[in-house]
């Protein structure tokens, strides 16, 4: 009886397990994170990188970044925080042909936005502080020039602008404008819910303009110079 006890608890374990993750990462709905989101076919999942400790060497495992994880973060779901996200998981399937996402090894230049900032710093390690993530408001919400730094090799991805939907841009205006009813507020919300619902049912790379450029003058620190990083120095240390 024990022993079925036990098969029976490996066998929920095994069944149960993988609906409540993906690569590892946790995926369970929960009130910020809608179902539809988290399980999506094309939500993305970032598989990363990074060092055990302040003087570590690189970590032997990964870990897995979610959509849910990038919510927390940068406080709630919105259309740009998709956005941003999804575009980044294109640039980085050029920069990394392993599908692992180095965090020790990049830099990155964004907007100033909320969305494509906070999606810019979690997802690359990059620091504004550290001069590795520096601000170009030139750029657009989820335009990224992203740069692995051992190679140079410098990614640059913007949304399609055929893919933003005219409807969200107009109830943006509307709202920022100061003339507006909390019915708008409303109504914002909903289409931009739909518009990242639409980009996650469909590959990513269809919503998105993306190439490597050769000729990309890295701008200068956006931030004064507050030091360099250190942690990541010592990622290569032999074992003894």
């Amino acid at each position: 009886m024990k022993l079925f006890v036990v098969l029976l608890s490996l066998f929920t374990i095994a069944v149960v397990w993988p609906s409540d993750s993906i690569a590892g990462g946790d995926v369970r709905e929960e009130w910020y994170s809608p179902e539809w989101l988290t399980s999506a076919p094309y939500a993305p999942v970032f598989k990363v990188r990074d060092t055990e400790n302040k003087y570590g060497r690189y970590a032997k495992r990964t870990k897995a970044v979610t959509i849910k994880d990038l919510i927390k973060l940068h406080g709630h779901f919105c259309g740009g925080l998709v956005e941003s996200a999804a575009s980044l998981r294109v640039a980085f399937d050029l920069l990394f042909a392993d599908g692992i996402v180095d965090r020790t090894d990049l830099r990155i230049v964004s907007n100033n936005s909320a969305c494509g900032g906070d999606v810019a710093t979690y997802l690359t390690g990059a620091r504004t502080r550290f001069n590795s993530h520096v601000i170009d408001n030139s750029l657009t919400e989820s335009e990224f020039y992203v740069q692995q730094i051992s190679t140079g090799k410098t990614i640059h991805v913007k949304l399609n602008p055929d893919v933003y939907p005219k409807e969200v841009k107009t109830q943006m205006k509307k709202i920022e404008s100061g003339t507006f009813e909390p019915k708008d507020i409303d109504l914002f919300q909903e289409l931009q819910w739909a518009y990242a619902k639409r980009m996650v049912n469909k590959p990513l790379r269809e919503s998105f303009i993306v190439e490597e450029t050769k000729d990309y003058k890295w701008p200068a620190s956006s931030c004064r110079d507050l030091g360099k990083r250190k942690d990541n120095d010592y990622k290569n240390v032999p074992i003894q």
